[in-house]
């Protein structure tokens, strides 16, 4: 493709980095070993996606790939690859969807907003068995709705056995601090149902080379790194309160996808 002819299309064409093959994509063989995170303009990135056939990437600007399939995400920018890092996705119970969005903001020292199906599955069973020194060790909180202004409840208020057993139930959350399943940030993505990227405390998990292991959201290698090409500078980390929104400076289109085994060898190759 032309310089003439780049300049006079709004976006480039890029199937395989947007097109989802859902179905199988967790069953999906390795075909390349989990990489290192990579860094600086790749020039043959370019001639990659002027070659594929379906999808849109901006010709100018950001814009984030998320490859469910090989659990990892590429930063794009200009048409190159200019970063990419491991990620960890939903596993096969709780599969990441595929989906199209946009990042506008970053935050700081959030709270983890515990779904709540998982706080009938995972956290009023531990209560059950622990007591409520379970959620006092782990900073989880008992909170009547989600919002910075909910005031936090006694967690003896809750039926327990009630919420384990569906019949009724409870808002938890996690207090900002190391323990936090979100880290030190998150970003969230417009109108995707509670999908987020987030930072991690168990960083070991990344080593690993099957990495479907979440409840559906996506877990950064390097949140920071991901911060600082979005934001265009370090951001401030352990500073300010609870849930610190930080916008970027431009909306960054977001695609998390399945790319199939072609697409992936070809960005194995980019790295």
């Amino acid at each position: 493709m032309s310089a003439t002819t780049s300049h006079s299309r709004r976006y480039l064409i890029a199937g395989a980095a947007i097109v989802a093959v859902a179905v199988g994509g967790f069953g999906f063989t390795r075909v390349y070993p989990p990489l290192g995170p990579s860094a600086g303009s790749i020039t043959p990135a370019q001639r990659y996606v002027d070659s594929l056939t379906d999808g849109q990437i901006p010709m100018r600007g950001r814009y984030v790939l998320v490859d469910a399939a090989s659990a990892r995400l590429f930063m794009i920018e200009d048409g190159h690859v200019r970063d990419s890092m491991r990620v960890i996705v939903g596993k096969p119970a709780a599969a990441t969807p595929a989906l199209k969005s946009v990042l506008n903001y970053a935050t700081l020292n959030p709270y983890w907003n515990v779904p709540l199906d998982l706080a009938q599955t995972l956290i009023a069973p531990r209560v059950l068995k622990d007591g409520t020194a379970y959620l006092t060790e782990r900073g989880y909180e008992v909170v009547p709705r989600f919002g910075a202004d909910a005031p936090v409840l006694s967690p003896d208020s809750v039926d327990w056995e009630a919420v384990a057993g569906g019949q009724a139930k409870v808002h938890v959350r996690q207090r900002p601090g190391p323990a936090n399943s979100m880290g030190q940030m998150k970003f969230s993505l417009e109108d995707a149902n509670g999908i987020y990227l987030h930072d991690t405390p168990n960083k070991d998990l990344f080593a690993k080379a099957e990495r479907n292991l979440s409840n559906g959201c996506v877990r950064l290698e390097d949140a920071p790194r991901f911060a600082r090409w979005l934001l265009g500078d370090d951001p401030p980390l352990g500073t300010g309160g609870p849930n610190r929104h930080l916008l970027l400076p431009a909306a960054v289109p977001i695609a998390i996808t399945y790319l199939d085994a072609r697409a992936q060898m070809q960005f194995a190759g980019l790295q």
